[in-house]
């Protein structure tokens, strides 16, 4: 258990991460959908102002939305441990992570077995309690249910 909590924490980093970018990726589809389905039309007449279009103020949130956004995967990636990129590095920490899940693995295995004794206890145990009602009601009963 010592063992799996640093990945944990890390996993919730990459989750978090994940989250944030499909975030992100909604706040630009969102905001360049607005923009496109709002803009202001394009005028053939020089010194034409058209007034219908984006508010600059939506404009504005949608930038800060993308922003803030930003700023949180930043603020994620660097949370995650650093990257070695030396190959001979990246073999140890490959040997070290499979070192790891081979003794998490022992140690799965061995939390099963223990379960599957205490479940062989437990439907001994159900059974025998059965078994002791079963018969107390034959003796109760003088063994004819029939009737």
């Amino acid at each position: 258990r010592a063992l799996f909590s640093g990945r944990v924490a890390m996993a919730d980093i990459v989750t978090e991460l994940q989250e944030s970018v499909d975030r992100l990726n909604e706040a630009f589809y969102n905001s360049v959908g607005v923009l496109q389905r709002d803009a202001k039309p394009a005028s053939v007449v020089e010194g034409a102002d058209p007034s219908e279009g984006v508010d600059e103020a939506q404009v504005r949130e949608m930038a800060r939305s993308v922003m803030d956004e930003s700023r949180k995967i930043d603020e994620l990636a660097s949370a995650l441990p650093p990257v070695d990129l030396d190959a001979d590095a990246q073999l140890a920490r490959i040997a070290k992570l499979a070192k790891e899940d081979h003794a998490l693995g022992e140690e799965l295995r061995a939390e099963l077995t223990r379960a599957k004794k205490t479940l062989t206890k437990v439907t001994a145990a159900f059974e025998a309690v059965t078994d002791d009602i079963l018969l107390t009601r034959e003796e109760t009963t003088g063994g004819d249910e029939d009737t």
